[in-house]
Formats: structure tokens, C-alpha cells, sequence
């Protein structure tokens, strides 16, 4: 499994609105859910191939992962200036690169084993989930997830990793793409984007 880069954490996914989920739905479950199909990948990584480990996971990722506000809030004021289309392109760019960033990354397996630590209250209902894999020599790295409700209100999804127990994701991401659009605009930002995603299957 290649190492995970370091970024900053990006506070102001702490205050998204969610409704209150149903009963019997916790964010604990949404982050087994992602561990199980994580480990069923590493552990078939060689015979799977990037595009098999790409296959695997794209479903459950796109179901578990909220890309539309994800990519929403990596955008950050560029977002209402785009157009609809353009809103929609970056968005799909942005989840299939996403999804390829998890293909790349779980790449093999070693003996991993995930853990989740517990629960952690964030602002306005999201819950951050302590999550780390733990290496066949007993090192553990903390791969935490921060979670809100979706709209309906009958599940949680993810809206960020936080690697490291400390750095955000998307709060590098929307850093590099802010510069690339005041630069040279969305549309060369969405062409940037697929060609890293290409890249991972080179």
C-alpha cells in the first residue's frame, strides 16, 4: 500500500447543514462498509489489476462518498461562476478521479487490518469517524472519515478523509485547483483532473 500524502485540515466542512438520520443508521457503518470492500480489493489487488481495482470500487465509493458537495466545496466561490455543465463535468471528473486515487492507493495487501476507534461529534450534526489500518508489524496509520447525513435522512455519507488523524483532502485539492482555475480557468482544471486519473492506470 502506497504511503498517504499530508494535507490540512479543512474546517469549514464542519459546519455543513445535514438532516437527522433515521434510526438504526450510524456513520460507523458507512466507514465498515468502505474497510470491507477496501480489504476485499488489497487482498485481490495483483489479480485485479488498477481497472479491476477501479471496477471493484467504484460503486460502493460513489454511493458512500457525497462527490456532488465535495466537489462543490473543493471549488469553493469558483462554483456559482461555472456554468451548469461545466458544475457537472468537474464533478464526475472529480469522482472518477477520486475513486482512482483509492484504485492506486490500496494497491496490495500485507497482512492490514482496519480498526475503527469510535465517534466524534463535529458542528451542526456531522460525526467524524476514528478509523486507522494497522500494518502486519503493528503500525498503525489513521485514515478518519468525516460524515454527515444525506438529504434523505436515512444514511451517512462521507464528505472528506482526514489522513493522518489531522489533514484534509479536499482542503489540498481545493488549494491546488484554486490556483489552476484563477490561472487558466475550469475547463483546463477538468482536463487536469481526468488526465491524473488516466495516469493511474499508466
Amino acid at each position: 500500500m502506497r504511503k498517504f500524502l499530508p494535507v490540512f485540515i479543512l474546517t469549514s466542512l464542519l459546519v455543513i447543514c445535514p438532516a437527522a438520520p433515521r434510526a438504526g443508521e450510524t456513520p460507523t457503518a458507512t466507514v465498515e462498509r468502505l474497510n470491507a470492500v477496501l480489504l476485499e480489493t488489497m487482498k485481490s489487488a495483483g489479480d485485479l489489476g488498477y481497472q479491476g481495482r477501479y471496477d471493484k470500487l467504484a460503486p460502493v465509493l460513489n454511493e458512500i462518498f457525497d462527490f456532488p458537495t465535495m466537489a462543490r466545496i473543493v471549488l469553493g466561490t469558483h462554483w456559482s461562476s461555472i456554468s451548469k455543465r461545466q458544475q457537472a463535468d468537474f464533478t464526475e471528473a472529480f469522482a472518477d478521479y477520486s475513486v482512482g486515487v483509492f484504485a492506486s492507493r490500496f494497491d496490495g495487501y500485507d497482512g492490514e487490518r482496519f480498526e475503527i476507534l469510535g465517534e466524534q461529534p463535529a458542528w451542526r450534526g456531522a460525526v467524524l469517524v476514528q478509523n486507522q489500518i494497522v500494518k502486519s508489524d503493528g503500525e498503525a496509520i489513521a485514515i478518519n472519515y468525516l460524515t454527515r447525513p444525506t438529504e434523505a435522512g436515512d444514511n451517512w455519507q462521507i464528505v472528506d478523509t482526514i489522513l493522518g488523524g489531522a489533514y484534509s483532502e479536499l482542503a489540498t485539492r481545493r488549494s491546488e485547483y484554486d490556483g489552476i482555475v484563477e490561472k487558466t480557468g475550469i475547463v483546463s482544471l477538468i482536463d487536469a483532473v481526468n488526465r491524473k486519473t488516466a495516469g493511474f492506470a499508466e
